[in-house]
């Protein structure tokens, strides 16, 4: 039988010479394609870092026209409110007797003829009949301009006077050759209309808006004259280039090609003309074309296989295109994969040599150490006494892997024993806790109203409730009983916090409400006084939302009082459920002489009153989704002609099904009481 030594020497050989067959056949398409897709992904990048540069630069050139066009509304709006105002104060002259009417306006139109009228800036005033009654050019005056049309279309008096009329003053884009006799056609004008309400005049202030126009395309020119620029600093493996044209099939930017158009240039592998088919790829912008062209560097006057990739530019209507010959991308990856090939022939052959010395090495010890670990079984590991062992020699003698794996089967032994140990220790503890556990969640039980229906000589009402805490012990309750002969006091409350310290400030509270709850005593001030006292010493900040309330069974009456807690749902008649808007104050136990609010509403025969804790609502499924409100409102209408047990069975199963699957992460607490009226 051959010697371990031997069998791990001529796996590790045989393994490596394996590996180094299979890697060396593979990784010449492995790499290949991955220095391809390297070479591919830069030149993506640098697309994407041309289009975000175009990108910035056209935002650049954006906000400075919307900035201009800004500042020339305000200077218009401005002026206009000016005009306006000493308009109205000429107005008013009339109003107060000063000056008659025809003269009033005789002189608001001569000042007005007198303001300073620019080159670019004209001030114009026409009546409700839409006749010019001012204008710096006398030949417009007495005209209605008819052909004088704004942007959409629409005569342009006409559709100010309207607008100004319904919301006092307005923009509008139009051309107008203010010209003698020019109304058709002109240069593009930015106007403001205000309207004068008593003389029924509308004034207008127009400016021109062409130097704006020829700014925006004198930038847009920069802009391609940089990319020219870049692109020319910009090369793609060894000869390849970016070049740029628009959709008008018209060159932009090209190292050779610039200012011509493409549509005689074809594709010869497709047939289809070169700029038919980059458009068409600009739809997948991270895929490639790949395509025949006649390079006029060819000495042969071949076709070249180029590669490229298209992204459109749609606000300008460019489109951006990278262009390289297929050979150049694949020769780096032929180089790199005949020095890997080498590179690892040399790295296995080193490899074998070191396994050889290392196998050598490391076999003298092994006999041992699996003794060892065989006799490990019979060991006692209950006692925790050190006793020497046979393999400490070697932990201390070697500071290789041999001593440090000597060490963990020593190490490993000695926590072996602790381990036992401290297991039994903590499972004793354990199972002590969760003896006391389950018997505090029996005790507080008890608490809670478990026999349904409770009164069972009681056919004025119907009632049911059930609780499902999140751990052992929880921090919601519900309670209800008879204050008298025809009034059941009710309550439902959620307890910050979870575990043993919320189910004791459970118990608390629901022994303060049944303490402070009696004949005359209103919801409103049993929250008060409950709160209160829980306030009292309430050291560790804790706090309960509580929703209570008194029910009179003769009349339906309900007074109910909120405490901070989830608005409950009333299950009207004939075919309505909604939830309740209860005035909600503070939580019980945050602030003493907190003030309760009460509200009172009369429960028709058959209409019933739902009470939940944020359990049910805030319940999450696997999706991290929440039950929500919504689900809430919904299950209960499909359930709404149930009785008030089979509404809160059905609710659970919806709540089961939503999350399940998910861990619960709340106590549920759900209460419905339903009126059957006086027997």
């Amino acid at each position: 039988m051959r010697s371990i030594k031997s069998k791990v020497l001529l796996l590790i050989v045989g393994i490596m010479a394996v590996t180094a067959a299979v890697f060396i056949f593979f990784t010449k398409q492995y790499v290949g394609n991955t220095m391809l897709e390297a070479e591919q992904k830069s030149v993506r990048n640098a697309m994407f870092l041309i289009k975000l540069n175009v990108e910035n630069e056209y935002k650049s050139l954006l906000f400075h026209k919307m900035t201009t066009l800004t500042q020339r509304k305000n200077e218009m709006k401005d002026l206009s409110t000016a005009v306006h105002s000493g308009l109205e104060n000429l107005y008013r002259l009339t109003d107060d007797g000063i000056l008659a009417g025809e003269d009033a306006k005789a002189r608001a139109l001569d000042w007005v003829r007198g303001l300073e009228h620019k080159k670019d800036r004209t001030f114009f005033i026409y009546s409700e009949d839409l006749t010019i009654l001012s204008h710096p050019n006398r030949y417009f005056i007495g005209t209605q301009l008819p052909g004088l049309m704004d942007v959409k279309g629409q005569p342009l008096l006409r559709s100010m006077m309207e607008k100004v009329k319904r919301e006092g003053g307005g923009f509008a884009s139009f051309s107008w050759d203010d010209a003698e006799g020019g109304t058709e056609a002109g240069a593009r004008k930015l106007g403001y209309f205000a309207y004068v309400p008593g003389w029924k005049w509308v004034i207008g202030t127009a400016v021109s808006i062409e130097d704006i126009e020829r700014e925006a395309q004198r930038k847009l020119n920069l802009i391609v004259e940089e990319l020219r620029q870049t692109f020319a600093r910009t090369k793609l493996a060894q000869t390849g280039y970016f070049f740029l044209f628009n959709g008008r099939k018209e060159l932009l930017v090209h190292p050779t090609l610039a200012g011509k158009a493409l549509q005689d240039i074809k594709n010869a592998s497709s047939g289809n003309l070169l700029i038919d088919d980059l458009i068409a790829s600009a739809r997948t912008p991270d895929k490639p074309i790949e395509y025949l062209w006649q390079d006029s560097s060819e000495e042969r006057g071949g076709h070249t296989l180029y590669e490229s990739y298209v992204d459109y530019f749609k606000t300008l209507d460019w489109y951006i295109v990278s262009s390289i010959r297929k050979d150049e991308i694949e020769l780096p990856a032929k180089d790199l994969v005949m020095r890997q090939t080498l590179f690892i022939a040399a790295i296995f052959a080193a490899s074998l040599l070191i396994a050889y010395l290392l196998v050598s090495q490391l076999s003298k010890h092994l006999g041992k150490l699996a003794a060892y670990a065989k006799e490990l079984p019979s060991h006692d590991f209950s006692s925790t006494a050190v006793e020497p062992s046979s393999i400490e020699p070697l932990a201390r003698k070697y500071r290789d892997e041999v001593g440090r794996l000597a060490e963990a089967f020593l190490f490993m032994e000695h926590e072996l024993k602790q381990y036992i140990h401290d297991l039994r220790e903590t499972t004793a503890a354990k199972e002590r806790i969760e003896s006391e556990l389950e018997i505090a969640r029996d005790i507080q039980m008890s608490f809670l109203p478990k026999i349904f229906p409770p009164f069972p000589d009681r056919k004025e009402f119907d009632i049911y409730a059930m609780v499902r805490p999140a751990r052992e012990v929880g921090g919601d309750f519900y309670d209800f009983f008879f204050v008298d002969e025809d009034h059941l006091f009710f309550s439902l409350g959620d307890v910050s916090g979870k575990g043993v310290p919320a189910s004791l400030f459970m118990a608390v509270t629901k022994t303060l409400l049944r303490a402070s709850a009696g004949v005359g005593v209103d919801p409103d001030h049993v929250m008060a006084s409950v709160n209160n006292r829980l306030c009292d010493g309430n050291d560790a900040c804790m706090f309960v939302t509580v929703i209570c309330g008194i029910l009179n069974v003769r009349t339906g009456e309900v007074v109910c009082a909120d405490g901070g807690h989830n608005p409950s749902l009333y299950v009207s008649l004939p075919d309505e459920v909604k939830f309740l808007d209860l005035p909600r104050a503070m939580a019980l136990g945050v602030m003493e002489e907190t003030h309760y609010k009460m509200e009172r509403l009369v429960l028709k025969p058959g209409e019933t009153i739902f009470m939940y804790t944020d359990g049910i609502t805030e319940a999450m499924n696997v999706c991290a989704e929440m039950y929500s409100d919504d689900r809430l409102l919904n299950c209960v209408y499909r359930m709404k002609g149930l009785s008030v047990k089979e509404i809160c069975d059905g609710l659970m199963e919806s709540i089961d099904d939503f999350s399940r699957g998910a861990p619960q992460a709340d106590d549920i607490t759900m209460l419905a009481i339903r009126y059957r009226g006086d027997s």
